[in-house]
C-alpha cells in the first residue's frame, strides 16, 4: 500500500468514527465538520488522478496532514 493510500485509509476510518460521534458535539464542531467534509472531497479528487504518489506529492500529503490534525482536534473535543 502506498503512503497516500494508507493515509487515505486511515483518514477514512477516523472520518467515519467522527461521523458516528458527531451528534454528541457542539454546533461549533458541526460547522468544523462541514468544512472538513469539503476539504476531504477536495483531497480525494486530487488523489484520484492517474498519477504516482510522487506526482501527487507534497500537496496531497500536506492536505492529508491538515485533515489528520483537524480530525484529531475534533476527536479530542
Amino acid at each position: 500500500m502506498t503512503d497516500i493510500a494508507k493515509m487515505i485509509a486511515d483518514l477514512q476510518q477516523t472520518r467515519d468514527e467522527l461521523r458516528v460521534q458527531l451528534h454528541l458535539g457542539s454546533k461549533e464542531a458541526e460547522e468544523e465538520w462541514h468544512e472538513l467534509t469539503s476539504e476531504w472531497d477536495k483531497f480525494l479528487s486530487r488523489t484520484q488522478f492517474d498519477k504516482s504518489a510522487e506526482e501527487v506529492g507534497e500537496a496531497a500529503k500536506e492536505v492529508g496532514l491538515k485533515m489528520k490534525a483537524a480530525y484529531d482536534r475534533m476527536k479530542k473535543a
